[in-house]
């Protein structure tokens, strides 16, 4: 007798009421996770839920409700999570969570704030109304395992915790994990009203070339001016932007204020060079990024030739295909493209070769070196070369003495960017420094 095993695959392997993984399907998408993250270094976290409805006083409602009440857990679970999040169900009224691939672990503490504001407003069922109070407890991998036994095993553990404090709230394995969590919180919902009330600010530094000392370009940096805490570098808040969907509305601000800005030099009679602009991953992957750059070039006036898109070299590796056509998608709207931070990762001259890119930044953890450590002198020769050979542009970023433009005076590279030329300045102070740097002797 012959049947579909499908139907029985799928019942082994959801669960029938909410329709959402199962306990061993979890599991089999927990170890791949793991074994990615591990391949890729990458931090991934689980978050066990715990909704504690599911006792005496409740089970004597009926089935029926009971039913409702998890069906209805599950979707505002589900709604409250981003698509590539895993969310399935263990057993009566637990819950898991994975959160891949994700920048930092406090990231997690983000998404458990938005699960357990999903039960601000109460679950009716059977003309009644039920408060659900949350219990969440988070292990993040590598910190706080490295198998799928211990990461479930620590993550029980903290939400232990989490139901002895009361419920309603999440707690990590890791106190210290659980410190960091609270700063990025407050960091996130600070970084939501920085939006709002125009705490973002651009500064630019300077690109000069080695010949001719003249500015070929400046690089718009991002900055936070936070009312209390000061200046706060991007590297502290752009993961978060990220994490948080936060991105592509801070990215595509960037995008219009440096072309803006650009379009006013050119405007006031300054010299036209390139304004370039750092690109993320999110959003060189987002789907909309070319006619995020069209619309952004169409409304600041900005002749497209005078964009540059910078892309981490890490980027553009992830995947090569995706990178490629993307890349390529970018160029035929006029723009310029280079990568950034080159050497530290892992892209062979045949991938660079086909980016159709026109400059590529040697990472500065390299240049700090020269020309006393002879590691770093080896490897920032050859990388001049090879960018060279494929007839590109070398930059050399994090220039910060005269002993360094000597050198790489020496070794031909095109041009440099750092502390020496110039600190990053706001636009009304850049536009000052344009006529001293065009005439600072480099060399």
């Amino acid at each position: 007798m012959q049947f579909d095993s499908k139907p029985l695959s799928k019942l082994a392997h959801y669960d029938d009421l909410t329709l959402l993984p199962n306990r061993i399907l979890f599991n089999e998408i927990l170890n791949k996770g793991i074994s990615q993250a591990k391949r890729h270094n990458k931090i991934l976290a689980i978050l066990v839920i715990d909704i504690d409805f599911l006792k005496e006083s409740h089970v004597a409602l009926g089935k029926e409700v009971l039913d409702k009440v998890i069906k209805d857990t599950s979707q505002r679970l589900t709604a409250s999570l981003r698509t590539e999040d895993i969310l399935a169900r263990l057993e009566g009224d637990q819950f898991i969570v994975l959160l891949n691939d994700i920048a930092k672990a406090k990231f997690a503490s983000s998404v458990a704030e938005k699960l357990l504001h999903a039960f601000a407003d109460p679950i009716k069922a059977d003309s009644q109304e039920f408060f659900i109070k949350p219990s969440i407890g988070i292990s993040v991998y590598p910190n706080d395992g490295h198998s799928l036994e211990d990461l479930l095993k620590n993550a029980d553990a903290a939400l232990f915790k989490a139901k002895q404090a009361g419920g309603n709230i999440y707690q990590f394995y890791g106190k210290e994990i659980e410190s960091e969590a609270r700063e990025y919180i407050q960091l996130e919902t600070s970084l939501r009203k920085a939006i709002k009330n125009n705490e973002l600010a651009l500064y630019y530094q300077p690109k000069t070339h080695l010949k001719n000392g003249n500015i070929t370009g400046v690089e718009a940096l991002m900055r936070w001016e936070h009312p209390e805490l000061g200046i706060i570098q991007p590297g502290k808040f752009i993961p978060i932007a990220e994490d948080s969907g936060m991105i592509m509305e801070i990215g595509e601000w960037a995008l219009r204020t440096a072309c803006r800005d650009n379009k006013h030099w050119q405007d006031e009679g300054y010299e036209h060079f390139t304004v370039a602009v750092n690109i993320s991953a999110k959003q060189f992957y987002h789907p909309e990024i070319t006619q995020v750059i069209e619309k952004v070039l169409k409304e600041t006036g900005l002749n497209p030739q005078y964009l540059e898109l910078e892309l981490p070299e890490s980027t553009v590796m992830d995947n090569i295909e995706s990178a490629t056509n993307i890349l390529r998608e970018l160029k035929s709207t006029g723009i310029q493209l280079s990568i950034d931070h080159f050497g530290i990762g892992n892209t062979s001259i045949s991938h660079l070769k086909q980016f159709p890119v026109s400059t590529v930044k040697i990472d500065k953890s390299f240049i700090k070196g020269v020309p006393n450590n002879p590691d770093d002198v080896a490897i920032t020769n050859a990388l001049i070369g090879l960018v060279h050979n494929l007839g590109l542009e070398a930059v050399a970023e994090g220039v910060e003495t005269g002993e360094q433009v000597q050198y790489l005076v020496s070794q031909h590279c095109d041009i440099v960017q750092g502390y020496f030329l110039s600190l990053p300045l706001p636009a009304d102070k850049i536009v000052l420094q344009f006529k001293k740097l065009m005439d600072k002797v480099l060399i």
